[in-house]
């Protein structure tokens, strides 16, 4: 088996690796360039990284002729999504934090040590912890919504969801002696 057929091209076709590689070589300075004046750092080569596997995997929609023009349009449209992304994130955050805490927040003296330890175990966990276990049990949202809020998947959020709560277990444990 060749590399074409590795890599799932036909080479008869003239977009396989070397297609690409040069692709690659006559574009990718100029779209990093493009990708830095729109966002910082390493965002703008995620960008162009990005451009450049939708490019792999679109290859036969690429118009001859026309290649970087298409580059410039992927790479534009990513941007554009990351930058959606970003203001959800930061929309949901300041949801997050004027969010009302729940009324078992203000606890009545009788609550036993255990659930005394609930809010200073909460606000000693790292603030990407503290806001699942939020979102999940004061905005009462999914997993599957949380993921669309924080561009991941649902099962990522599960697992997230998972050792998040383990943490705080462990902190509420500690807190309160046990």
């Amino acid at each position: 088996m060749d590399t074409a057929e590795v890599m799932g091209v036909d080479a008869a076709e003239g977009r396989g690796k070397d297609w690409f590689i040069n692709l690659y070589d006559d574009n990718y300075r100029m779209l990093l360039a493009y990708a830095r004046r729109r966002v910082d750092g390493q965002p703008a080569d995620e960008v162009v990284s990005e451009t450049f596997l939708v490019a792999w995997r679109r290859r036969d929609e690429v118009p001859e002729g026309y290649e970087r023009a298409w580059l410039f349009g992927v790479a534009r449209n990513t941007i554009l999504t990351a930058v959606r992304s970003a203001r959800r994130l930061i929309r949901l955050r300041g949801r997050i934090r004027s969010a009302t805490p729940p009324a078992w927040a203000d606890s009545p003296p009788e609550v036993t040590d255990r659930a005394s330890a609930l809010l200073p175990a909460l606000r000693s966990l790292r603030e990407a912890d503290r806001e699942l276990l939020m979102l999940v049990a004061w905005e009462e949202m999914s997993h599957a919504e949380i993921g669309e809020a924080m561009g991941i998947s649902s099962n990522a959020v599960a697992i997230r969801v998972h050792r998040a709560r383990k943490r705080l277990e462990d902190r509420m444990n500690a807190l309160s002696g046990h």
